[in-house]
């Protein structure tokens, strides 16, 4: 064989080990993109907070991400925030009552199971009242942290949010950065 056969031969090679490498970097950029539509799409997707309901917890024209996996991982307690669906459409408020515990409200107060509810650090003040209600199985009790905006369980329309409706728990807010938070 001739140098320049060789040589052609030791070219095509490492034009075949470029094009190889250009291919490798181009399906890791294609998994990546995929990834984080994944990621962005079906597991934690950006909402923007609508309303002051969960005032002072979260303020309308915040950003956050909402976690639709979560229900699926873990069972929903008290104090998370979540997402969930009516036939008046999606809504975020806080998980106050579990299934099986009783719901008071007295003086604006939160009774559960006849014992005070500590809710200071992300309640407004309210002055209602609400007489005791049973969480059926299956079921929550939200209430909103504004609670002078009153689309929560506290109406006969709403009521406890089965299961089924709930779409995801708040993770994380993103946006007003300076207020980037994780929630639990």
């Amino acid at each position: 064989m001739t140098n320049g056969k060789k040589r052609l031969r030791s070219e095509g090679r490492e034009q075949t080990y470029r094009n190889a490498r250009r291919l490798g970097w181009l399906f890791s950029a294609l998994v990546a993109l995929f990834a984080l539509c994944v990621v962005f799409f079906i597991w934690l997707v950006p909402l923007r907070v609508m309303d002051a309901s969960m005032s002072p917890a979260l303020e309308s024209g915040e950003v956050v991400l909402c976690d639709r996996l979560a229900k699926f991982v873990s069972a929903p307690e008290r104090g998370d925030i979540i997402l969930f669906q009516t036939e008046d459409g999606v809504f975020v408020k806080r998980i106050v009552g579990l299934p099986g515990e009783s719901v008071e409200l007295v003086d604006g107060h939160v009774f559960i199971n006849s014992r005070p509810l500590d809710e200071n650090a992300y309640v407004t003040v309210y002055a209602g009242d609400m007489a005791p209600l049973t969480v059926p199985e299956g079921a929550l009790f939200v209430l909103g942290d504004n609670r002078e905006q009153m689309y929560d369980s506290r109406l006969e329309s709403v009521g406890c949010i089965p299961f089924d409706q709930i779409e995801g728990m708040l993770r994380i807010r993103v946006s007003p950065i300076e207020k980037f938070t994780f929630f639990s």
